[in-house]
This record gives C-alpha cells, structure tokens and sequence, in this order.
C-alpha cells in the first residue's frame, strides 16, 4: 500500500526574484493594499481570539468579556478607522463575513457609503475546519454578499485557514482571486481541479492582529513596520533590477480603532500617500493589473 501523497503548496515553488517582470500601476511600484476586517464572533460559541483570557484557564460560552472587546471595536472603533482611510477616496478592500450584514446593518451601510471593496471572509469568523461540510459555506458567504453589494471577486479565509478542497470550492463559486496563500510580494496563480485561480498578497507581519494581540508588540509597533517596509519596497522597486510588487497592510477595528492607536493608523495612510512611489489599490485592481500581464496559465 503506497504512502498518501505529500501536500504541497498549491503555486510551484520559485525565488521572487524570479517573478515575471511587471509594469508599474500608473507609475507607482509598490502596490498598497489596506484589508480591513469585519468580522461577526457569535456569543453561542468559544471566541476565536481573546484579549482577555477566561480565569483559571477555562473556555467560557458566552464569552462576555472578549465578545465586547470585538463589538466594541465595530461600534466605537470602526467609525474611527473608516474616518482614518478616508484619504485614500475608497481604495479598501473590505474582508466581510456575511453574518456582518444582518447583525449589524449599520455596518454595512458604512462599507457601501465609503465605497469599499467587500471581498468574501466566510459567514462568520469560524475556522471552516468547524463546519461538517464546507461548500455550503462558501456558497452562502458569496450569496449573501452578492445580495448586498454584488458579486465579490475575491475570499480571505477566517484565520487564513483552508481544507485540501477549499481553493477548488472557491473557484467552482466563481471567485477570481484568494489572499490565503501568503508566499510572495507579488500574485501567484494557484492551481485548483478547477482550473487557475490567482493568490494575492496578503500579510501576518503588517498585520494589527499579529502585532499587538499576539506578539504583544508596544503601540508604535506596526507604524514603525509599515514605514520600514515601504522604505525598503521603494528601494527594491526604483533598483536598476526592480520590480512592482504589492504591500498589503491587515487591520481589525477592535485592534486599530481604539483611541491610542488611532493616530498610528492616520500617519500609516499619510505615509502612504506621502510616497511618489506608492499607490493606495483595492484587491480587485491588484488582479485586474496582474492578469494583464500575466494571463492564467
């Protein structure tokens, strides 16, 4: 009896500097890529994260303490943060879980008059390795985001976290592009039995969550990361060998939005829109720039 195969990532395994050569996005090499978060964390059931661990180790349902800490984040915090990205004039990619819009209509309300890219991040932020069968998931995420701001192109996993059918399941939905998949500074096309399907940059280390919720990093942190980066993507872009890449930036109301870390995330977009080199670019315009140059194999 032969030995299962080894899973392997689904993209051939390549240096960046090796990339396809790119054209630059109306003249600008480093793509920015500002994905905010929207997440529903049900009370019926142990929370995904938590800011404030249950005493004596225990799993609490409800879970009052770190429920508020999310709901808090999209009452009090998302105000905020929507009030911060507004420089950029709509270029977000918004990672919504479909539960968002019918428990917090307001919220939705604010993604369409902001005039963000809503991208599908499940029903409700739960690992799919939870539910018995995943397909009506992604059929329901897509629907009920379809219904309420059109079609999406594109998924970001809860978690980032995906079964060995996820990507062709996704495909299958019609989706065109996954951030699951965090393996460049640049898209990559994943294959699926399905047919290709494109793995856009998506990030753990500009991220508010691996930052300041598990890492512990001090308020600062993830400024001083983002200028750092993009410091250095200018200098990898303008090089005499340089090449367009994208730099996506991962935020979470909860995290960003309170008031000490606010002013971080208005200089982030100031920084941002400060550098002659640097573009502000929702998930959709980064495929829709890549494909272009480098059709589906």
């Amino acid at each position: 009896m032969s030995a299962p195969a080894e899973r392997v990532a689904p993209t051939p395994f390549r240096l960046s500097t090796a990339a396809p050569r790119l054209t630059p996005y109306d003249g600008c090499g480093v793509l920015v890529t500002f994905v905010l978060n929207l997440e529903h964390w049900t009370l019926d059931r142990p929370m995904p994260r938590a800011a404030l661990p249950a005493p004596g180790g225990i799993t609490v349902v409800p879970d009052v303490a770190n429920h508020s800490w999310v709901l808090y984040g999209l009452r009090a915090g998302l105000p905020r943060v929507a009030a911060a990205l507004r420089p950029l004039g709509g270029a977000v990619t918004v990672a919504l879980n479909a539960d968002v819009i019918d428990h917090y209509p307001e919220v939705a309300d604010l993604v369409e008059a902001e005039g963000w890219e809503v991208v599908a991040h499940g029903v409700r932020q739960q690992s799919i390795q939870t539910y018995e069968s995943e397909e009506p998931v992604v059929i329901e995420a897509v629907e009920r985001i379809a219904a309420r701001f059109g079609r999406p192109r594109g998924w970001l996993s809860p978690g980032m976290n995906q079964t060995d059918d996820s990507l062709r399941l996704r495909k299958r939905a019609g989706l065109e592009f996954d951030h699951d998949w965090m393996v460049d500074d640049r898209p990559v096309w994943l294959s699926t039995p399905e047919g290709p399907l494109l793995g856009l940059p998506y990030t753990l280390t500009l991220n508010d969550v691996t930052v300041y919720q598990v890492a512990q990093q001090p308020d600062g942190a993830l400024l001083d990361r983002t200028e750092r980066t993009l410091a250095r993507h200018v200098a990898e872009v303008t090089a005499p060998d340089g090449n367009p890449l994208v730099m996506p930036v991962g935020l979470h109301p909860h995290v960003m939005g309170v008031p000490h870390r606010i002013e971080e995330l208005e200089q982030m977009v100031a920084a941002v829109l400060a550098e002659p080199q640097a573009v502000a670019v929702t998930s959709s315009q980064v495929h829709d720039w890549y494909v272009a140059q480098v059709p589906a194999p």
